[in-house]
């Protein structure tokens, strides 16, 4: 995305510089003056894994290893995503853990959302937090102003329907699927074979049970969380997209911090991460027990490879575009080779 500045709109910023001092657009700290406290927001509920593990074990041993003071804001405390994700680039919140809204201010890093780039949580996980993952950070995010210290997952997306159990491409004949209004995703469904609606999510449940719609595609936590397995029946991990979840730091203000405070937040960061993967991961195999066992869910595991067959050309196409990112995500699909 490209943002332009009229005539107009230049000379009131450069009046606006002259009048107000730059703190003014500051955490309150003049950048001289050393960072006392982080600010980290985020959109998960308090009893989410990733909560926790920011209180327990990220604030935890940054506070008791420095002189820094934590402060964790779930559920949205601090605004949408899009109000914190903006806090994070304009300095007013330290740090955040945020999902890929950073591709507003630089469309090649939608490129981590298209289908099977990630073939499963481990290698999304493996790659984006390994030296591949730097360099995306580093030639993405960093010129933007925004340090990436870590990276998980909640989940991949899986394919859920109340016809039949979905197998292969050739299952989707006949069945509608609700989407979101996304070009992206509205394209994966089209070419798994799906006849596509598009609704909003608070239509779901009732357009399920009326028949309106037959499927839907969210990470089984998601669903399962909705109630949405009320009213469906079959589940397939086809994993067609890994949603990423970033956990990020304005980057002055990380520069502002001591060599050793730095070390201590990306070690409390790494930390963090690993064990909210874990748990996701954990708490994802509970649940598909459960609607196993107490709903009666039929859960399968398909082969993937004729599903990214068909999705493959979406990539090809994002490469073509923007061919700065060619070889990044070529080395993250050779990486995924040995994941299958």
């Amino acid at each position: 995305m490209k943002f332009r500045l009229g005539i107009k709109a230049i000379g009131l910023v450069a009046l606006i510089t002259v009048l107000v001092p730059v703190t003014v657009f500051s955490t309150g700290q003049t950048e001289t003056e050393p960072v006392t406290t982080l600010k980290v927001a985020h959109y998960f509920g308090a009893d989410h894994p990733l909560n926790i593990n920011l209180e327990e074990v990220f604030k935890s041993t940054v506070e008791s290893e420095t002189d820094l003071t934590v402060e964790i804001y779930p559920a949205n405390q601090l605004g949408a995503e899009s109000e914190f994700t903006e806090g994070v680039m304009i300095g007013n919140v330290e740090m955040a853990v945020t999902g890929n809204m950073w591709e507003m201010y630089d469309e090649r890093i939608s490129f981590v959302q298209l289908p099977y780039i990630f073939v499963n949580m481990d290698h999304a996980y493996d790659v984006m937090n390994g030296p591949v993952g730097r360099k995306v950070y580093d030639e993405l995010f960093k010129p933007i102003g925004i340090d990436v210290l870590g990276y998980f997952s909640q989940g991949g997306r899986a394919l859920s329907n109340n016809v039949r159990p979905i197998n292969s491409p050739e299952d989707t004949t006949g069945i509608t699927m609700r989407t979101w209004q996304g070009t992206t995703i509205i394209e994966i469904m089209e070419r798994f074979g799906f006849d596509v609606t598009v609704m909003s999510m608070n239509e779901l449940f009732t357009a399920l049970q009326m028949g309106v719609v037959d499927a839907q595609d969210n990470p089984v936590s998601a669903t399962y969380h909705q109630g949405w397995f009320e009213v469906l029946d079959y589940v397939s991990m086809t994993n067609h997209i890994i949603a990423p979840n970033y956990f990020v730091a304005n980057s002055e203000i990380m520069g502002r911090l001591s060599d050793e405070e730095r070390e201590v937040v990306q070690r409390a960061v790494t930390r963090t991460m690993e064990k909210t993967f874990n748990d996701v991961r954990e708490a994802e195999q509970e649940i598909v027990d459960l609607i196993q066992s107490e709903m009666g869910v039929e859960v399968s595991y398909p082969d993937i490879v004729p599903f990214m067959e068909l999705v493959l050309p979406m990539i090809d196409a994002f490469k073509e575009e923007f061919p700065d990112v060619r070889e990044l995500i070529d080395e993250i699909q050779q990486v995924g080779e040995g994941y299958l």
